[in-house]
């Protein structure tokens, strides 16, 4: 074919194989895939159709043109294969395995699309950035934190994570406000942080300041519901009630896990001082335990006495 000039039926065959160049045109604003176009319209000629010559021309060229400037490489050739007809099948495979690849993710982490945004349109956007489903992960990361915002009823690894941080929060008498909760179920589901690791945030941004005698113990993993344990146990003893039922917040056993010592320190107070303060409260006057303790010391009174 380079032995004879190229007629016109030939050059405009091989220019309608290269007509998705146009398709690029019309989303370039730079100009530079038409001036591309031109420029292969006369390698056709020159080369006088060489197959060889010309397909070794646009894949050199072609993804040098300032169209894709902003675009890395994964990026470029996709570009260019959405704009192939006879890739289109190809195309459309590869981001249906995207979209499958999104939806088992969603459904894994608890993440649900905005009104704004659809699966579709995001399998078509990993598609063309080449994300893998890591990435794909990190860019749902905004629509992770629209489901925890909305206040759905989140499931997956993100409904997991929530409950089990609300349930020990609740244990320990901390009230996370909704924006904190959310930041931290957010970074354990997209494993950023550990829930070991946002528990022990929470102890030193919370509770050692709620219970400074007990801040080293706090600072070294300890929680407040283990601390509390001994005090509860002997509050529920003498209260005559199920230990399940004091809360970590019962002012009494407040007072026991934030005591202060004579110089206005915050110091831990002794089981013993601890039973005393139970026995004070008006709860303790209504138990058996009480009758059974007035019924004790009046005997040894009258015994005092010579009575019994």
């Amino acid at each position: 074919m380079a032995d004879k000039p190229l007629t016109t039926a030939e050059a405009n065959k091989i220019r309608d194989d290269y007509n998705f160049i146009l398709n690029l045109a019309a989303k370039d604003t730079t100009g530079s895939i038409m001036t591309f176009w031109k420029n292969l319209r006369k390698v056709i000629k020159d080369s006088k159709g060489d197959q060889n010559i010309i397909t070794a021309y646009v894949d050199r060229e072609l993804p040098k043109q300032e169209y894709f400037m902003s675009m890395y490489g994964v990026q470029a050739q996709a570009a260019i294969d959405e704009a192939r007809p006879e890739f289109g099948a190809d195309v459309d495979r590869a981001v249906d395995i995207k979209r499958q690849n999104i939806n088992a993710i969603a459904e894994k982490y608890g993440i649900q699309f905005p009104e704004d945004k659809s699966v579709d349109d995001f399998a078509r956007e990993a598609y063309r950035n080449g994300w893998d489903n890591s990435e794909i992960l990190l860019n749902m990361r905004p629509y992770l934190a629209g489901t925890l915002e909305s206040g759905a009823n989140v499931t997956g690894t993100a409904g997991g994570y929530r409950d089990e941080l609300m349930q020990w929060a609740q244990r320990n008498g901390i009230s996370l406000d909704s924006s904190a909760a959310n930041k931290y179920v957010s970074n354990m589901t997209l494993g950023s942080q550990s829930l070991d690791n946002v528990k022990q945030d929470i102890r030193e941004t919370y509770l050692t300041g709620a219970y400074p005698a007990w801040s080293d113990k706090i600072k070294s993993g300890f929680d407040p519901e283990q601390i509390a344990a001994p005090y509860r146990s002997k509050m529920a003893a003498l209260l005559e009630v199920d230990e399940k039922d004091i809360s970590l917040n019962d002012q009494l056993l407040q007072r026991g896990m934030q005591g202060v010592g004579a110089d206005g320190k915050p110091s831990v107070v002794p089981l013993y001082s601890f039973e005393k303060q139970v026995r004070e409260d008006p709860r303790w006057q209504q138990t058996d335990n009480a009758y059974e303790t007035y019924t004790r010391v009046g005997t040894d009174l009258l015994r005092m006495f010579g009575f019994r």
